[in-house]
């Protein structure tokens, strides 16, 4: 089983803040599983049964993403080729300069198979960027999935991006989630500054939630300058503790996880979508 990585150490003279990005439909502009199973499941009737569970609430992304990589080809040659070739969001690289420029760290957080996402991230030149996702081992004998960055008392979902949020906030960071899926709600409750677009801003907008608009990841960064000029977030640690107070609640809710469905639960009853 992968370890989970610690947290990403950012410059202790820059900007208190850390970017968590999702990776299908926001690095990548076309969801990775989605697309592969549309190739090579054999019964798309199936496929689409279990989205429709999935969508419900009756199975959660652990179970999921087994079926999945169970009924797609036991070739990992041919499967990353196939994602490899799946367009990218060309401005990310922008959007981690800014960040990392002012002394901020960036991890991509995904709840997908995992097995594609650091080489997508290659050809954008970001082979040392933190990723928090799924472990997934494809080979002619089967295929093993383990769930490193897994909540250990909720096993609804496989990576737990609210956990990643929470995480970065306790190490003293302003924290910023880009997405676009609705299972990307359960990080965006947590998160300091939310950028939305697709199903996430649904949410949001249903939610009552405020967020950012966005249309591709330069949009991002535009953002995260003006932010950090005008104090919106903190531009350096001396800040952090009054933007604290003024921007975060005295005490978290939760949407999710243990406190709200119990320990030990393999399904969500919200709906979510990877």
């Amino acid at each position: 089983m992968t370890a989970a990585r610690p947290i990403p150490t950012f410059d202790p003279g820059g900007a208190p803040l850390s970017l968590l990005v999702d990776f299908d439909g926001t690095i990548s502009l076309e969801d990775v599983g989605d697309t592969l199973l549309a190739r090579y499941a054999p019964d798309q009737a199936d496929v689409a049964r279990m989205d429709h569970l999935y969508d419900e609430g009756r199975v959660g992304s652990r179970e999921l993403i087994r079926w999945d990589m169970d009924v797609l080809p036991r070739d990992l040659e041919l499967l990353l080729r196939e994602a490899t070739a799946i367009p990218l969001d060309e401005t990310f690289p922008d959007l981690v300069r800014t960040v990392r420029d002012v002394g901020g760290a960036v991890e991509v957080v995904s709840d997908g198979a995992g097995f594609h996402v650091e080489p997508m991230l290659a050809r954008l030149g970001l082979s040392d960027l933190p990723v928090a996702t799924n472990a997934t081992e494809v080979g002619r004998g089967g295929t093993g999935v383990t769930f490193p960055y897994g909540h250990p008392a909720c096993h609804v979902c496989g990576t737990c991006k609210r956990e990643r949020v929470r995480r970065h906030q306790e190490a003293g960071r302003a924290v910023v989630f880009v997405g676009d899926g609705t299972s990307d709600r359960y990080a965006a409750h947590h998160a300091d500054v939310i950028f939305a677009k697709r199903s996430l801003a649904a949410w949001c907008e249903a939610e009552r939630v405020g967020y950012e608009p966005w249309e591709r990841l330069a949009d991002v960064a535009d953002r995260i300058r003006s932010a950090l000029a005008d104090g919106r977030l903190p531009a350096v640690v001396d800040d952090f503790a009054e933007w604290a107070i003024r921007v975060r609640p005295d005490a978290p809710t939760f949407v999710c996880g243990p406190e709200v469905w119990g320990e030990g639960r393999l399904a969500g009853t919200m709906e979510s979508h990877r």
